[in-house]
């Protein structure tokens, strides 16, 4: 429930290309005992360089705002990125169970000024670098490729088993899904996720409070005789999964059965190509 009372209100919206001035006027709407009244106000903007973005309300008066809000959520979030060499991500995450608000008699002026002239000098330079070396885009990929490899193999590799040409690979994600991965013959990286931590793996009863509403559990996967540390938050969501110990290598038809006893029948895939 939201009950909202607005008096006479200028914003002017103004970007790079041009400026849009806009003065409205709302009746109020009497909540209560509150009277209804008005107000006007007026504003000039000149600027000599004109922002990305300008938002300005130099009068924004409230009578009343009663506001219930149940499991709001927000993101916000400014990405740019220029194939593997440069990545920008700014963003805000907002997460609100519930609350109650009530505000009453409140006036206020808001400016907001965004300049992105150094995230385009940014991207800028970025273009210039790879027009005078354009090589750099493919040994870059190379370099992404084999460092994303190997930090998966140590913070979420399960174990391995070979059969005949093929190497099927076992990896925990940070949900707490056990993935098989596999490279088909056109070089893809086929995964699926054939079990959880729930249901494939047992609690040894070792459990860690890592501070902030954090806590560590660790929990052993005996197909592949491996360890795993996993970091829940308050909610008893898996905030990350880490493998401490797994095994090495192994070449044997009776172990890939052992380690895919437990796959659930309604596995998905998701496919993914290689660089």
């Amino acid at each position: 429930m939201v009950l909202v009372e607005f008096f006479q209100q200028h914003i002017s919206w103004t970007t790079a290309a041009s400026t849009v001035a806009s003065t409205s006027s709302f009746p109020t709407a009497t909540v209560g005992s509150n009277s209804t009244s008005t107000s006007a106000s007026s504003s000039t903007t000149t600027t000599s360089t004109a922002p990305d973005v300008y938002l300005n309300v130099p009068n924004l008066s409230v009578g009343r705002i009663e506001l219930d809000v149940d499991q709001l959520s927000a993101d916000i979030n400014l990405a740019a990125s220029v194939a593997s060499l440069v990545t920008i991500n700014a963003g805000i995450s907002l997460s609100v169970e519930k609350i109650n608000l009530t505000i009453a008699d409140v006036e206020a002026e808001l400016e907001l000024i965004v300049r992105l002239g150094h995230l385009v000098d940014i991207v800028n330079r970025t273009f210039e670098s790879l027009d005078l070396n354009p090589l750099l885009i493919d040994t870059l990929n190379d370099v992404t490729s084999l460092v994303t490899e190997v930090v998966a193999e140590v913070d979420g590799l399960l174990g391995t088993i070979t059969q005949g040409d093929t190497t099927l690979s076992f990896v925990v994600d940070n949900l707490g899904n056990i993935v098989q991965q596999v490279t088909d013959s056109a070089g893809t990286l086929v995964s699926t996720i054939v079990g959880d931590y729930l249901t494939n793996m047992t609690y040894t009863g070792v459990s860690e409070s890592l501070g902030s509403g954090l806590t560590e559990k660790t929990y052993t996967y005996s197909a592949l005789n491996a360890v795993v540390d996993i970091i829940f938050n308050t909610a008893s969501q898996v905030v990350q999964a880490t493998v401490v110990k797994s095994t090495s290598t192994a070449t044997a038809t009776s172990a890939s059965r052992t380690a895919t006893s437990s796959t659930t029948s309604s596995a998905s895939t998701v496919t993914t190509t290689s660089s």
